[in-house]
């Protein structure tokens, strides 16, 4: 048996339990970089976890190579249980680890809670309350998987168009995934809009704005260094929308004029800054702009009217 955590906090916390098996963490960054599988997956998910986090190429690289070959072997240990919480950053694990393994025997501890907020005795609770993973959840993994990592997004709206029975928390994940798009009325994706709006309203401190964002719910999951890499990107704009000074955790922040008249709707960010990231497969460029429009609660072609 083989256990699959999503991160080290729940692998530190497994490993002081009573749970039979091997413990590994999985230690990737689904939501941020180029998500486009192929035969250059390893080097340009390392490219991505490189760049994102200021480590070394080559040790990063073979992180990612030693954890590939952790996967390939764990259908060989029999039971694979994969442990993941109901946030956009574990949806996009969970769903890409049930397509890889959907010919293995995979249990699955799907919680609706953050997991490292148990102690041992209610982690062994967890793994006694395990399921095996659906064929109908496995099935859906696979067309999740297939439309988050393709090159056109709006597939997507397929998913948050009504619930999901055979799968929890599927439909929320990705209206947040969907959200993250720059959004119709001033070119803002959930995360720069929201920490706009702490900014604006005098939360400027880096530790109390991830505290605010990542307490909410549903629940996006982002690490503290994904946060940072959101507001680093915002300050560092042709056009900045905030100031920054300091690092992590000590950072401060504050709203420029530009920033306000974002934050108001008179001024498109996506128009006075060309956009150039990456949303699992979408590459958004100022050629190729998808948003996310509130009001239909869907993700728009790209070069659509925008209301």
């Amino acid at each position: 048996m083989i256990h699959i955590h999503n991160g080290d906090v729940a692998l530190s916390l497994a490993k002081r339990s009573l749970i039979p098996g091997e413990h590994i963490a999985y230690r990737e960054s689904l939501i941020t970089g180029p998500v486009v599988p192929g035969e250059d997956w390893i080097e340009t998910r390392a490219r991505a976890l490189s760049d994102g986090t200021n480590a070394e190429l080559l040790r990063v690289r073979t992180s990612l190579l030693e954890q590939e070959q952790a996967l390939d072997a764990a259908a060989a240990q029999g039971e694979i249980v994969l442990w993941f919480e109901h946030d956009l950053y574990c949806l996009v694990h969970l769903v890409y680890l049930l397509q890889r393994f959907r010919d293995a025997r995979v249990s699955v501890v799907w919680c609706p809670t953050p997991i490292g907020n148990n102690d041992e005795h209610d982690l062994e609770l967890l793994f006694e309350s395990r399921a095996a993973a659906t064929p109908a959840m496995i099935e859906l993994a696979k067309k999740v998987w297939r439309d988050y990592s393709a090159p056109d997004p709006t597939a997507i709206n397929t998913w948050i168009e009504r619930d999901w029975s055979d799968f929890a928390f599927l439909r929320e994940g990705l209206t947040l995934h969907a959200t993250r798009f720059p959004s119709s009325k001033n070119g803002l994706g959930a995360v720069e809009q929201r920490a706009l709006e702490l900014i604006a309203a005098g939360t400027t401190g880096f530790a109390s704005i991830f505290d605010r964002i990542n307490s909410e719910v549903p629940r996006l999951g982002f690490g503290d260094s994904v946060i940072y890499d959101h507001l680093r990107a915002m300050a560092a704009r042709a056009v900045p929308l905030i100031t920054a000074a300091g690092e992590p955790p000590k950072a401060i922040f504050g709203i420029t004029p530009a920033g306000e008249n974002v934050l108001s709707g008179e001024i498109d960010d996506s128009a006075i800054n060309d956009p150039d990231f990456w949303l699992g497969g979408a590459h958004l460029t100022k050629e190729n702009l998808w948003r996310w429009d509130e009001r239909e609660r869907k993700i728009l072609p790209s070069h659509s009217r925008v209301s």
